[in-house]
């Protein structure tokens, strides 16, 4: 009986391979840094932003007030114009209302016009040559688009 005893006590230690495990195992957690992204990142030499022209207008029709305007280009194709209409009138924060149907500014009807529309709209409310790009859709004049 002595043997049966102690061969049922060995049974009772040993360890059942389908039962799991009922502990946790303990990770030693590590020290990590987050990231610093920079979103002004510096600029190892100094960049001086250039004047862009329309190709299109005449001196003839400079203002004396040194007035700028940002218009889409004559070279932009509709779908890119399309794209960058899309942008300064959603994310970008651009007034479009008087190019809607109905509106003072909807006539001529064109992607072109309604484009350089808000494309200055834009520019006039951020008026930095980077604001008149959109993806290169777009170039400051220095004569008044309406006239």
């Amino acid at each position: 009986m002595l043997i049966h005893s102690a061969a049922l006590l060995a049974k009772e230690t040993e360890m059942d391979v389908v039962t799991p495990i009922t502990t946790v195992p303990v990770i030693n957690p590590t020290t990590t840094t987050t990231p610093v992204y920079n979103p002004f990142p510096t600029i190892s030499s100094p960049v001086t932003p250039t004047q862009i022209t329309n190709p299109f207008s005449t001196p003839a029709m400079m203002t004396p007030s040194g007035q700028n305007w940002c218009v889409a280009s004559q070279t932009a194709s509709q779908t890119a114009l399309q794209v960058a209409l899309d942008y300064a009138c959603g994310y970008g924060g651009a007034d479009c209302s008087a190019i809607q149907k109905g509106g003072s500014c909807f006539d001529p009807d064109t992607l072109h016009d309604h484009a350089s529309y808000a494309f200055n709209d834009y520019y006039q409310r951020n008026p930095v040559p980077t604001s008149c790009d959109f993806g290169g859709t777009a170039s400051i004049v220095n004569a008044d688009p309406s006239e």
